[in-house]
């Protein structure tokens, strides 16, 4: 069995705020977000104040949504699909991380090599308080 990763998906108080962060600190660029067109499936809420879309060249995913609470109900759901999580991001200069992230004074937390192989790490916080982890690969 193979897997790849095709998307996390972010919640937001502040959808706008989210794309900020992703596109000043790693130069992300938001992409239309792909909708089914399905409205006979029940209520989205399509607008930028409420979903956004990042992809890479891989076609690997950051969602970031609006948590509403109705969106179970409304679209026949039995559980709510915006959960707080993590992601991990790999890049190729960690020290331009640390430094775009202090030019915004967001709090970050330097792990060196600590937990993953082969990989520096850092972690810090977007603006809804998800944690983002940054790897950079460095030799063992």
């Amino acid at each position: 069995m193979s897997w790849n990763l095709h998307h996390v998906n972010l919640p937001a108080h502040d959808v706008r705020a989210m794309v900020n962060f992703y596109s000043s600190v790693f130069g992300m660029n938001e992409v239309p977000f792909p909708w089914s067109g399905d409205g006979d499936k029940g209520k989205l809420e399509t607008g930028g104040d409420f979903v956004a879309l990042f992809e890479d060249v891989n076609g690997r995913q950051i969602h970031i949504c609006k948590p509403t609470p109705s969106l179970p109900w409304d679209n026949d759901l039995r559980l709510h699909p915006v959960i707080n999580g993590h992601i991990a991001l790999q890049v190729d200069d960690i020290q331009a991380v640390m430094r775009r992230l202090k030019e915004q004074n967001m709090p970050y937390n330097d792990a060196g090599s600590w937990s993953y192989r082969g990989f520096h790490q850092l972690y810090t916080y977007d603006p809804s308080m998800n944690v983002v982890e940054v790897n950079q690969r460095v030799e063992d």
